[in-house]
């Protein structure tokens, strides 16, 4: 039975412990992020500040779309000016 009461007791100083260095951890984090954490209105301000600068300079569906219509005119007319130089060559061989 003593033995017992004592084991008891150990465990009672351990779980003692343990919480008292989660409390110190807690209150070392709540101090923390208080140290470093922005107001609401900061984190807000911050936000608005990115939506419009998303807003400014986000691609568009049309104007991606123009894009590449751009880039497959331009690479067709590359090919176009190939298929001349290779006629061209093929008139050369010819003679």
């Amino acid at each position: 039975m003593i033995e017992q009461s004592i084991f008891i007791w150990a465990l009672n100083g351990l779980g003692g412990v343990v919480c008292g260095i989660l409390w110190w951890n807690f209150k070392a984090l709540k101090a923390d992020v208080v140290a470093n954490a922005k107001s609401i209105l900061e984190l807000n301000a911050d936000l608005q500040a990115y939506k419009l600068h998303v807003s400014e300079s986000y691609v568009t569906q049309t104007d991606l779309s123009k894009a590449i219509d751009n880039f497959g005119k331009a690479l067709e007319a590359v090919f176009k000016k190939l298929e001349r130089i290779e006629d061209k060559l093929d008139m050369k061989a010819d003679k």
